[in-house]
């Protein structure tokens, strides 16, 4: 109401520096209004009431979505008010006071009803305000409740004949007002996953009766679909993986910087902001007998990056040659926009027909390669000194841990047989019926592992733990995970993609380390690594559906608390967990022949398998099948250790 609203800004005051503007409209207007803003001025989008409540999840997630799509950029925020599902007692006072004034509130409605049509249509004394409320579905029902049978007659406005429309009500009928519903902390992480947000922080009332989310529109969103079985990645989702290299290389990394080195064994971040887009080109070009995409020697520079023997660094596995003088920027860019181009015209040359299997298969492991690379681009950039913060993130407020996690709780876990990988069988590509997810030469063929009895920690080590372990033993050999500060005292910080945080905020998050460290630490504890079938029995009992509370896809920037409580069990995310089992050839194994030396180059005896996920790690690689692998002195990887009684 125009009114309202001009009383409601009135009331605010005046300011020298803040200009109050109302809008009388529709929600649909302010989306409008809101697209008209400046783009590059960040803005927040206020919520209150716990209005959200009046649509059903479904509508109240599709609603959010349509702010977050059309009037939002990244980062901006989105303050959003949300009534929690409390004790059905306080719930049903809450819309039926013992003084009866929600009920009047209520009960008026029907007056105005009569109002508006300029008619008695209904007798208020012949209802009852009727108030529920339905536990399983979390919602307050409000209706009217009908005293007897009864017929309602409504006469059709301006209509000559005076037409009457007689309406049937029975005794004790129910005529539906609103539902009201509440949320708790799982449907809320829900609405805000579907309207594609992601959450910075909550704060809730003295009663924790409600809470007020603050969230925001990230510059890239990955859903959650692990086990896809569809025969191809959908455009938008490489719209989405494409979004989130355009966030590395066009906002973290200056452009000054482009030919640094964080990690010695890798190369400059310059080659794989190329590497990507030729990986593309080589492959397509190679399945469809086509020429590469220009310029040619790109596909010569950026085939293959290198993979040095930590051993000894001279040592080193087949790679493109290292040119004298990379690349300008300017010129991958305009060649990775048409590597993007000449793949997505695959989707539109198939836009009324089924895309073959193998071009299925291709299209997946392209897609895959490019997650793998944005993970590992991550380690790099988190031993960065000139990193800047990724552009439309909010930077989260990490405060110190308000205490240290109790000791990991130890897990009986029951001999039994399990299955490992699957049978994608590449060379049954366009001649399988079977709709199989396809998979990377080390997941095939599906092989039974039968593994005895043993007792498993509930949860990874943390760096508080791993501290400790240091303290202990007079052990200056920190992780790389961390940035010393006074090694002396046993002070360090903890490397974050915002910078190194204080020990005291990390000191519940997974230790993030190499697999020699991990080897030390459960020396230490006279304790051992699980190998690769026991950890798999943990993440099929306790981990098989992760949910989305689980920190993976870039749920968070940086790993999570481990559980603070001895009744949960760690989810898959915030770091891989390493295992004692030899990445190596197994009975079976079949080296694919679209990518040969993807597995078999790595068959060394030096790296050992990681499952399970990190932070940056993407929704798709979290399949149960997925298996990844590290030489083991590697002390960049996002990964920990749980740990198996010896």
């Amino acid at each position: 109401m125009e009114n309202e609203l001009n009383k409601s800004l009135s009331s605010l005051g005046t300011f020298s520096n803040i200009k109050l503007v109302g809008l009388c409209g529709t929600y649909e207007d302010g989306i409008d209004f809101v697209k008209t803003l400046p783009k590059d001025k960040q803005k927040t989008i206020m919520w209150l009431g716990s209005s959200i409540g009046n649509l059903n999840r479904k509508d109240a997630a599709s609603f959010i979505h349509r702010f977050q799509e059309n009037a939002m950029n990244p980062g901006d925020m989105f303050l959003i008010g949300i009534d929690r599902r409390n004790h059905p007692e306080k719930v049903a006072t809450a819309y039926n006071d013992p003084q009866g004034v929600t009920a009047e509130f209520i009960m008026n409605g029907l007056d105005h009803l009569n109002v508006i049509f300029d008619q008695p249509i209904i007798n208020r004394n012949s209802f009852d305000y009727f108030s529920t409320y339905n536990e399983n579905e979390g919602r307050h029902e409000a209706y009217y409740q009908s005293k007897k049978d009864q017929i309602l007659e409504f006469l059709v406005p301006n209509d000559i004949n005076k037409t009457k429309i007689q309406i049937n009500v029975k005794e004790r009928e129910l005529i539906r007002i609103e539902y009201a519903y509440k949320y708790n902390k799982a449907e809320t992480t829900k609405l805000f996953y579907e309207a594609h947000l992601a959450h910075v922080e909550s704060w809730t009332d003295s009663d924790s009766q409600y809470d007020l989310h603050l969230t925001y529109k990230p510059p890239f969103f990955f859903t959650r679909a692990q086990e896809s079985k569809e025969s191809v990645p959908t455009v938008e989702e490489w719209k989405e993986i494409w979004k989130s290299w355009d966030t590395i290389s066009l906002s973290m990394i200056p452009l000054d910087k482009m030919h640094s080195k964080p990690i010695f064994l890798r190369h400059p971040f310059i080659f794989y902001i190329g590497h990507i887009p030729s990986f593309i080109d080589i492959i397509l070009a190679k399945y469809f007998h086509e020429k590469f995409t220009e310029p040619e020697n790109f596909a010569t520079i950026f085939e293959r990056g290198i993979d040095p023997d930590m051993d000894d660094p001279s040592k080193c596995n087949p790679h493109s040659p290292v040119p004298d003088q990379w690349p300008k920027l300017s010129s991958i860019l305009e060649y990775q926009d048409k590597v993007r181009q000449r793949l997505l015209n695959i989707y539109n040359v198939y836009k009324d027909k089924l895309i073959p299997r193998s071009l299925g298969r291709v299209l997946w492991m392209l897609f895959e390669h490019e997650a793998m690379h944005l993970e590992t681009l991550f380690y790099m950039l988190v031993q960065f000194e000139d990193l800047l913060p990724p552009k439309g993130v909010v930077i989260p407020k990490l405060r110190p841990a308000i205490h240290k996690a109790p000791d990991a709780k130890l897990l009986e876990i029951p001999t039994q047989t399990i299955t490992l990988g699957h049978d994608d069988n590449e060379d049954l590509d366009d001649s399988d019926p079977l709709n199989l997810p396809f998979g990377w030469d080390n997941e095939r063929p599906s092989r039974k592992v039968t593994v005895q009895a043993f007792k498993i920690h509930s949860r990874p080590v943390t760096n508080e733990e791993y501290l400790e372990f240091m303290k202990a033993t007079v052990n200056y050999n920190y992780p790389l995970s961390w940035v010393p500060v006074d090694p002396s005292s046993f002070k360090y910080k903890v490397r974050t993609i915002f910078g190194p945080v204080d020990m005291d905020v990390a000191m519940n998050w997974p230790v993030l380390l190499s697999q020699e460290h991990a080897n030390y630490y459960a020396e230490w504890t006279k304790m051992r690594l699980p190998t690769e079938g026991e950890l798999r029995c943990f993440y099929d009992i306790y981990s098989q559906n992760p949910n989305l509370d689980s920190n993976f896809g870039f749920a968070h920037w940086h790993p999570t608390d481990v559980p603070l409580d001895n009744n949960s069990v760690q989810k898959i995310g915030s770091a891989w967990t390493w295992t004692s089992t030899k990445f190596e050839e197994y009975p079976g194994f079949v080296k694919s022949k679209l990518y040969p030396g993807y597995s078999s180059d790595f068959f060394d005896g030096k790296h050992n398998v990681i499952l399970g996920g990190s932070w940056a790690t993407h929704p798709r690689l979290i399949r149960r099948t997925f298996r990844n692998w590290y030489q083991r002195g590697y002390p960049y990887v996002f990964s920990s250790v749980i740990l198996c009684q010896a």
